[in-house]
């Protein structure tokens, strides 16, 4: 049945002879032994949600036969359940999702039940196949249509067990938490006895020693930064952050960020400014209501990081912050006129541990932790996030989570007043 799948897959169009012919059948078969030898659970999946083709893999994984799974609704083989062995809903199953939306869906947390009703931990990556159709000229001209349109025409679905990965992953998340949280304390007094050695009124150093302290001090500071950092990441990591949810004004919470880092951009002699409704303009300016469902604390610790960055790599001029709303979403930007990202820099820059290398960036302490974190608690909290850089110029780093309509506002209001009472 795969095998016969996978023949009409390549015959995209109809053979013109029999060497076509031939041509498709030995590449269809050199895929069949490509995806019978993958490690990985592959299943095909129609557009009716038929299972048209199922490798020893996936046989393997859900203890299906592959006579037996091939021409079944996908449902009877992928049963999808959550932490609680509660099956979970059609709009959070990804082979579903891909099929209706016609976008990738990639799950991680979500367990498949085998047909020993085992639970395994999966990872699930369901990607549409789609097929390019022309309409046909003869249809009435007073009816405008688009010349071609595309169709979904299956769901390829690639899985595999994670849980042995994931229980590694846990265990040196939770050394790094353990060793971070040990090693604070000591940093915190190997800093505090330097601080007392650079104060003139508890020591008498010489300037060479005073030179060497402040040099230790500093040292003693990054680290206990980089235990912190490290901390903040794997809570995020496992989803241990305290998250407590609220209705958020988004503009209220972009102000305040803002006059909370006034006097750190003073410092520097820049100008950090709010733009209301995403336009040039000072704090005062009026600024549409966009409400957001997020946690207050983490929606601060990201822009607040998002602000200190921008600072930190800008020599002059200055900070923007703005919010606005974009398809739907709230858009908080952040923009600056300092040095910039190179353009090869870009993709990894949210990656752990990764900092741009170069001249104007040795100088400037930092973990390479922080806009890792960013993007974990945005993530967490369902929303996005990304950059616009110009290399010697400024860069302009935003977050996007959704904009509740006054409608939803008031019923989650509701919903929350409920559950508190």
């Amino acid at each position: 049945m795969g095998q016969i799948f996978l023949d009409k897959l390549f015959a995209k169009q109809p053979p013109a002879n029999q060497n076509s012919t031939a041509n498709i059948s030995a590449t269809a078969e050199k895929s069949a032994i490509v995806i019978n030898s993958i490690s990985d659970g592959i299943a095909i999946v129609d557009e009716k949600g038929i299972i048209q083709l199922f490798n020893p893999a996936a046989s393997e994984l859900t203890g299906w036969p592959q006579n037996q799974a091939e021409n079944l609704d996908f449902r009877s083989i992928f049963q999808f359940v959550d932490l609680t062995e509660h099956q979970i809903p059609d709009e959070q199953n990804p082979i579903l999702i891909a099929l209706k939306s016609g976008q990738p869906n990639i799950r991680e947390d979500i367990y498949l039940q085998t047909a020993a009703k085992k639970h395994l931990l999966v990872s699930v990556k369901a990607t549409p196949i789609t097929q390019t159709i022309k309409n046909d000229s003869r249809k009435d001209l007073a009816v405008q249509t688009p010349e071609t349109e595309t169709k979904i025409t299956g769901v390829v679905v690639v899985f595999r067990d994670i849980t042995r990965e994931k229980a590694d992953q846990n265990a040196q998340t939770e050394f790094i938490s353990t060793a971070s949280h040990e090693m604070r304390t000591p940093v915190a007094i190997i800093e505090g006895y330097l601080g007392m050695l650079l104060n003139p009124a508890t020591a008498t150093v010489d300037p060479r020693g005073l030179d060497y302290a402040q040099k230790a001090h500093e040292a003693a500071q990054h680290l206990g930064h980089l235990f912190q950092d490290l901390l903040d990441v794997t809570k995020a990591d496992d989803r241990r952050t305290h998250t407590e949810l609220a209705l958020i004004d988004a503009g209220a919470a972009a102000k305040q960020v803002v006059e909370q880092f006034q006097s750190q951009a003073v410092a520097k002699n820049l100008t950090l400014t709010y733009a209301a409704g995403g336009n040039a303009g000072d704090a005062k300016t009026i600024s549409p209501l966009y409400i957001i469902y997020v946690d207050l604390d983490q929606l601060n610790e990201i822009l607040g990081n998002l602000v200190e960055n921008a600072i930190k790599y800008t020599k002059t001029g200055g900070v923007q912050v703005s919010v606005r709303e974009t398809g739907g979403r709230v858009r908080f930007e952040v923009r600056d006129s300092g040095i910039g990202i190179p353009a090869e820099d870009v993709p990894h820059l949210f990656q752990k541990f990764y900092r741009v290398d170069n001249s104007d960036t040795r100088e400037i302490g930092g973990t390479g932790l922080g806009l890792y974190l960013i993007k974990k608690l945005t993530e967490n909290l369902g929303g996005q996030v990304g950059l616009v850089s110009d290399y010697g110029k400024g860069s302009t780093f935003w977050v996007e989570f959704d904009r509740l309509t006054r409608d939803q506002a008031i019923a989650k209001a509701q919903t929350m007043k409920q559950r508190e009472g």
